[in-house]
């Protein structure tokens, strides 16, 4: 592969990337963002350049889950790092170690590579995982940049997996409906977000990235030793869809309160402008699970000590297939969204 450079007035600016492989060069210093082997024991083998895999230390259980991130190209790298530890926390592990594929279209520039490295590398230490290796090209088969991330962790106690609710659970939600299609929605759309919100809401909503966050590994290490039936991740296709999978994979129904369900103004507002129905809206950040009536209250006042929202927003039932939203009086069928609804926002942009 040849490398190109551009330049002004003979001063060189950046290197512009084209097809194939990395220059090894630019990989060695690429690499310096991922985790140092010397940095832990876990690691004897990690993200150095000609190792095809990495090697590491491991326990009798692991869990293993893997998510792309295709939405967005801004803050690639604490999408790559949190979407995918949020599944194994929600299967009630903890996330450990990370590998992630990487795609560049032709002419990115090396810089902008780099920042995508060091933000992989920011978000994996905030997240206490090692980041130990991966692949990263140049192809002409994506227009943008990609991120797959791949993790493995830990599983010591009980795994949570959605197939485990039982009918009379409760159903708990923490943080608020729709919180990560809210501040793409913000991003993607600055200036119309800033109308409807002012500038310091804008402001507010563009950092719920970073704070609350959309990770749930405080959630996880908070709900330790409450006994927790089911837990789900609910991404694409919001708290509702989140809400059918897990009807779907333990055979029950759910009944769900309408008015209990957290949901931020900032966020009602935004989706009511855009057209969109908050609860088929992006959520990751957002941890749903069941629990008896005694250990749902428990994990909510533990969360709230901790300064985490949380809410029981409904029941699991042993109605199959039959998941209900009530309003007052009215009751519906809950929606369930096979298309997240932040495609109708991100349309708006073609």
């Amino acid at each position: 592969m040849k490398e190109q450079e551009t330049s002004d007035k003979g001063k060189l600016v950046q290197r512009v990337l084209s097809e194939g492989k990395l220059p090894q060069d630019i990989l060695d210093k690429l690499l310096a963002f991922t985790t140092d082997r010397k940095e832990t024991e876990d690691i004897i083998v990690g993200a150095e350049t000609g190792e095809d895999a990495a090697v590491v230390r491991g326990l009798d259980r692991l869990i293993i889950s893997a998510d792309p991130i295709t939405f967005t190209e801004e803050n690639i790298g604490i999408y790559t790092v949190a979407v995918n530890c949020n599944d194994i926390v929600a299967m009630g592990g903890v996330p450990k170690y990370l590998t992630t594929t990487i795609l560049i279209p032709i002419g990115t520039l090396h810089n902008r590579l780099k920042a995508v490295f060091k933000e992989i590398g920011t978000a994996a230490k905030a997240a206490g995982i090692n980041w130990v290796g991966g692949h990263t090209e140049v192809t002409t088969a994506v227009n943008k940049i990609i991120a797959s991330g791949h993790v493995v962790g830990f599983l010591t106690g009980k795994a949570t997996p959605s197939s485990g609710a039982k009918a009379g659970e409760d159903i708990v939600m923490t943080k608020w409906a729709g919180m990560e299609g809210t501040t793409l929605i913000a991003r993607e759309f600055p200036e119309k977000t800033k109308t409807i919100l002012g500038d310091t809401g804008f402001k507010e909503v563009e950092n719920w990235l970073k704070e609350p966050g959309i990770s749930i590994i405080k959630e996880g290490q908070i709900l330790k030793g409450i006994e927790i039936s089911a837990a789900h991740d609910p991404t694409e296709g919001g708290i509702a869809t989140g809400i059918h999978e897990i009807c779907m994979r333990s055979g029950t129904g759910a009944v769900i309160s309408k008015e209990s369900i957290l949901l931020r103004r900032e966020s009602s507002l935004l989706t009511e402008a855009f057209g969109i129905d908050p609860l088929g809206l992006l959520s990751s950040g957002v941890l749903l699970f069941t629990a008896s009536h005694d250990e749902a209250k428990r994990a909510v006042a533990r969360l709230k000590q901790k300064g985490i929202d949380s809410a029981v927003i409904g029941k699991i039932t042993d109605r199959e297939g039959e998941i209900l939203i009530k309003s007052g009086k009215d009751t519906e069928r809950l929606p369930i969204f096979t298309a997240d609804e932040i495609i109708k926002a991100l349309k708006r942009k073609v």
